[in-house]
């Protein structure tokens, strides 16, 4: 059995509009009562992050709107200039290092207008370098002259200490030159006789000599008579 009641007091002919709704009011929809709040937003209530527009809920009466950034950059650099390479060696181990010092450089996206750049702008970083090379070493050392050429220091060695060539003595001609003096000279009567061969200093020989006396005369009656003697 179907029993059609109406309500008493109640104005069913009355038209609710969705401000009622808004303000709290009480509407009867098909017999059932209808009662709620909807928040009224507006554009104003929107929030942006990034590329990302929140939109809260609520009841917009008009269409909202939210502008998000746009995005606005510089070009990068495209190179990068590094620093000057440094070499050096130690003056005691003969140890050669190359190094690079470190340097950055900035690099700001290119973002055309109407994108919305994700991140900031960075950096390039080259990091710090060496390198090392230690070359064969050679103590001092000192070498005795002589006619031949001699290698002192080897190719592609480096020294840790002096290298030093002996003196030259100030007789010392060459080989094959003997070096004389006084006692290689030799006489034979009258005659010195010199070997070939280098003198430092001025070489003497003596040779035999003698005296003759001084002759004596004596006379007598059957005339003169000289006589000398030689030892």
């Amino acid at each position: 059995m179907i029993i059609n009641a109406t309500l008493s007091g109640v104005d069913t002919t009355a038209t609710a509009t969705a401000g009622d709704i808004l303000a709290s009011k009480t509407a009867w929809v098909n017999d059932e009562k209808l009662t709620g709040t909807i928040a009224t937003k507006t554009a104003s209530n929107l929030t942006a992050s990034g590329a990302t527009v929140t939109v809260p809920a609520g009841y917009y009466a008009s269409q909202a709107t939210k502008s998000v950034a746009s995005g606005s950059a510089t070009t990068p650099a495209t190179t990068i200039t590094q620093s000057t390479p440094s070499l050096s060696v130690a003056s005691t181990t003969g140890i050669v290092t190359a190094s690079v010092a470190q340097k950055t450089q900035s690099v700001t996206p290119t973002v055309s207008a109407g994108y919305v750049s994700s991140g900031t702008a960075g950096t390039i970083t080259l990091g710090s370098s060496s390198n090392t090379l230690q070359l064969s070493t050679q103590a001092g050392t000192t070498v005795s002259p002589t006619e031949s050429v001699q290698t002192a220091v080897a190719a592609g060695k480096y020294t840790t200490g002096d290298v030093k060539v002996g003196a030259i003595s100030t007789t010392y001609v060459g080989s094959g030159i003997t070096q004389r003096s006084s006692s290689d000279l030799t006489a034979s009567g009258a005659t010195v006789t010199a070997p070939a061969g280098y003198y430092a200093s001025a070489a003497s020989k003596s040779v035999t000599t003698m005296t003759l006396p001084t002759s004596a005369a004596s006379s007598a009656t059957s005339g003169y008579t000289a006589k000398a003697t030689i030892s």
